[in-house]
């Protein structure tokens, strides 16, 4: 006799099914309102360092980055971890990258002060079983 495995029904499914009888329960687990929103962090006075890190639960989408404070202040071109953060020449122009959790964010040098905008991670992952 063959054994038939069930699919898990993720969050993802589920917000995808939009079924009525379950849809108010996946918004709710997924902190819609959480994430719409977005946020601008300031890190305030830290000690230097080539990388921050942000609130939990991290950054779903990276909207902009600026050292206010640091080696070289300014704007940052925002990549994935992928990229070994630079800074173009004599320019004022650099790179910063974010770690694929988006909880880390890495500079090309040393930084003591940074504003972040971005949009939050989703308080549960839409990969978990609903």
């Amino acid at each position: 006799m063959a054994v038939t495995a069930t699919e898990q029904l993720t969050l993802k499914k589920a917000l995808n099914q939009a079924n009525p009888n379950i849809i108010a329960d996946a918004l709710a687990k997924t902190d819609l309102g959480s994430i719409l929103e977005s946020i601008e962090y300031d890190t305030g006075t830290v000690t230097a360092a080539t990388a921050i890190t942000l609130p939990d639960p991290g950054a779903l989408v990276v909207q902009s980055v600026r050292v206010v404070a640091g080696t070289l202040t300014g704007a940052r071109i925002v990549c994935d971890s992928g990229i070994t953060p630079a800074q173009f020449g004599s320019t004022g122009i650099a790179t910063c990258a974010v770690s694929a959790n988006g909880k880390t964010i890495t500079f090309e040098a040393n930084v003591t002060q940074v504003l972040v905008r971005y949009v939050k991670n989703p308080a549960v992952l839409l990969t978990s079983a609903f």
